[in-house]
């Protein structure tokens, strides 16, 4: 039998107490290991809370927007560009 364990703000505590995250992974792992005498093995899930992985999300989409934002200046200001990925769009996918 195996044991998964998750722990919502594990994440943020192994970033900021690095060192005790491991120590608690490790005190966590020899007290499953002595009170269940079956596990054979086991696994800790660290997870963002809902809250920091709503803010996380937030900011890859600020930062994706931020990036279009950059992609279409620069897209304006070179209108080669613009032409030359209209014709790797255009061609015809090759056969293999």
């Amino acid at each position: 039998m195996d044991i998964d364990i998750v722990i919502k703000g594990g994440q943020e505590l192994s970033e900021f107490y690095p060192k005790n995250y491991e120590v608690f992974e490790k005190e966590i792992g020899n007290l499953i290991l002595k009170m269940f005498p079956g596990v054979r093995g086991w696994c800790i899930s660290p997870r963002l809370t809902a809250r920091h992985q709503a803010e996380k999300e937030q900011r890859e989409e600020a930062e994706q927007e931020h990036f279009k934002q950059i992609l279409i200046r620069v897209l304006d200001k070179h209108p080669e560009l613009q032409e030359k990925i209209r014709s790797i769009r255009a061609e015809p996918a090759s056969s293999a």
